[in-house]
This record gives C-alpha cells, sequence and structure tokens, in this order.
C-alpha cells in the first residue's frame, strides 16, 4: 500500500536535516525513462542522424502512464518522478554533437577537432535541442496534471560535455597539453549548463512545496543534479584544478542540489564535501561491478553522513541491507537501482518489510 505523500515529504525533510530517525528513507532508484524509445524518434531511411523535428514526445505518453500504474503499486518513502529523456545527450547535443542512433542507445558524436578558430559555446534559447526539450518538458507537465513530479533529465556535466565533443582519450590528453584552453571551454560550457537548468526548471511546477532531482531526492524548492561521470578518469588535483570552479559555479547558481557521482568518482569525494553550499550527495556503488569495495566506501560514506545528507544506491538487495545496517540512520537515504520500467515482485516485498 502506498505511503501517503506528505508522510513521505516529512520523511524527506527529516533526511535533509540529519535529523534522528529510527531508519533511514528506503526506496528504489529506477529509471525506465533512460532507454531510447523506438516509437520516440521517426529516423530517415539509412539514416542513423537524430534531429530534433524527428522527435515525437507524445508518443511516450501511454509508457508513462504505464510506469505511474506500477509506481502506485509500491510501498516506499521515496517519490518517483519522470524525466523528458529517453537516452537524449541533451546537454552534448546543445553543445554542438551530432547525435546519432545506435541498437539500444544514443551516442553524442565528437564534434570539435581543436581548439583554435572555435565557435564559442553558448547559451541560444533559440537552440532547435532546447526547444524540443521544452516542448518535451510541457507535455509531461500536462500529462501529469500533479498527478506525479516532472524532474530535469540526465544534465551530464562540464567534464562529461568537454568529453563528448572530443572524446575521452583526447579530453584527458588536453588536460596535460592544453589545461588553459580546458579550463576556457569549461567555464563556457558551464554557463550553457546553468541556462539551460534554469530555462528547464521554468517550466516544472512545484510537488508539494519542493522539486524532485532525477535520482529520487525531494528538496523544498528548485533543485538540480550536478555529475560529472567522467572524472572518474582525472585525478582530484586536476578536477581541483580545472573543474572544482565549474562546479561551485552551478552550485552557487541554484538553490537545491543532489550531486551524483558513481563509486568509481570516490577520490573526488573528499572535495566535494568541500562545496559548501551542496546540499546533498548521491553515490552509486559498484562493487559488485568491478568497482571500489565496500570495505573502501564504507569510511567514505560515514564522511559524508557526518557533513551532508547522502543518498545511497546500491544495486542489489544484499548490498542495500548491508548499508542499512552498517551506517547510522540520520541522513541517510538507502535506494535499489534498477533498470527499465519492469521489475521482478521482490523489491515490492522488499520495500514492504523495509518501509513499515
Amino acid at each position: 500500500m502506498a505511503i501517503p505523500i506528505p508522510e513521505r515529504i516529512k520523511r524527506y525533510q527529516t533526511w535533509l536535516k540529519r535529523e534522528p530517525a529510527d531508519r533511514p528513507l528506503i526506496g528504489l532508484i529506477w529509471e525506465p525513462d533512460i532507454p531510447p524509445h523506438p516509437d520516440l524518434i521517426t529516423l530517415s531511411v539509412d539514416d542513423q542522424e537524430v534531429i530534433p523535428e524527428r522527435i515525437d514526445p507524445a508518443a511516450v505518453l501511454p509508457l508513462i502512464e504505464k510506469w505511474h500504474r506500477r509506481d502506485a503499486q509500491l510501498t516506499c518513502d521515496t517519490i518517483h518522478c519522470f524525466c523528458p529523456a529517453f537516452g537524449m545527450p541533451w546537454m552534448e547535443a546543445m553543445a554542438g554533437c551530432r547525435v546519432t542512433s545506435h541498437p539500444g542507445s544514443l551516442w553524442a558524436e565528437p564534434a570539435l577537432s581543436s581548439y583554435q578558430n572555435r565557435d564559442p559555446i553558448q547559451f541560444d534559447p533559440e537552440n532547435p535541442w532546447l526547444r524540443k526539450l521544452i516542448e518535451f518538458t510541457r507535455i509531461l507537465v500536462e500529462n501529469s496534471n500533479g498527478r506525479y513530479p516532472v524532474a530535469l533529465p540526465q544534465m551530464r556535466g562540464p567534464l562529461d560535455v568537454l568529453a563528448a565533443l572530443r572524446s575521452p582519450e583526447q579530453m584527458c590528453i588536453d588536460i596535460l597539453q592544453q589545461p588553459r584552453e580546458v579550463k576556457l571551454i569549461l567555464n563556457e560550457i558551464t554557463d550553457l549548463w546553468i541556462a539551460v537548468n534554469r530555462t528547464i526548471l521554468d517550466q516544472i511546477p512545484l510537488f508539494f512545496n519542493g522539486t524532485l532531482s532525477r535520482m529520487k531526492a525531494w528538496m523544498p524548492g528548485k533543485t538540480i543534479t550536478p555529475q560529472n561521470d567522467v572524472s572518474s578518469l582525472i585525478s582530484a588535483a586536476a578536477y581541483r584544478e580545472l573543474a572544482m570552479a565549474c562546479d561551485t559555479k552551478i552550485i552557487s547558481s541554484f538553490p537545491y542540489h543532489c550531486y551524483h557521482l558513481h563509486a568509481t568518482e570516490y577520490t573526488h569525494i573528499a572535495t566535494l564535501l568541500n562545496l559548501g553550499p551542496l546540499t546533498a550527495l548521491q553515490v552509486t556503488l559498484e562493487h559488485t561491478l568491478g568497482g571500489p569495495s565496500l570495505d573502501i566506501m564504507m569510511p567514505l560514506l560515514r564522511d559524508i553522513l557526518e557533513r551532508k545528507p547522502l543518498l545511497l544506491c546500491a544495486l542489489d538487495i544484499e548490498s542495500a541491507d548491508h548499508c542499512i545496517r552498517e551506517l547510522p540512520a540520520a541522513g541517510l537515504a538507502v535506494t535499489i537501482g534498477l533498470q527499465g520500467g519492469d521489475f521482478d515482485r521482490v523489491f515490492d516485498e522488499w520495500l514492504s518489510s523495509r518501509c513499515s
């Protein structure tokens, strides 16, 4: 039986304040709207390029309704939101990347051959990709009519966008060989990121006087999800030198934030904790995928909880239960990350037993 939204909001408020709690906030992070869907895009024969004019957001509304009904069956603390995502590399496209369709994914192709004689990356309110994202967001908001919250889609961070423009390997070489040019373009991408997120947030109404991040963190105001997944490829020193100022500017531009990072980015946790205005951290564990072990991660997770709310994503029930047992409940949210819109009823049973 679903927990009433006002009761869940109270749990979120306790979590945000890191107040004593009988248990962590518990739920699922399932993102069925991350994979691309074939009905969303119309491609010409033998043409893999995706252009905004061929995207039909209304085509996914039956899926949204199906997933909303599935969410209503869950007994959990988290609130599920829907995003205009479906695998679209929105930020990369607005920065100039060509988007192509491949089986099971949409790909942003490198588009910057040199830092010399390039056009600056700037916010353009008439950019076709931005206009399509606004249209997509408005369609979801209209369809929701207050029944479910709409959130910002996955917005890859400045380092991620640069890695798309240049390729991850070339970006790492650039950091060593052309740090001045890297810093300049990262500043431009940061300003673009801020302007795009502000524009889309203006389309999203408040949900119980707050908004949801795409990783299911409700906060009492406009909320963003900063990230730089590709930072796992660079050192902590390189991050502090080149990207920390970008994240600081992003975080200072919005009232609430839940910074998304993978366990493979653990070397940057200490630096992120020093971004004073940052509201919360969201960490996805990856020890079952070859990432850092729980022995490495648990002390770092305790460090986070001493200073910030933590939204932790485990990839299986055993890992989630281990974290519930071993970590303090104050300021802790434990979720299980799932792929797709259909998942086994075992998760319904797990949620019901933990959220009672």
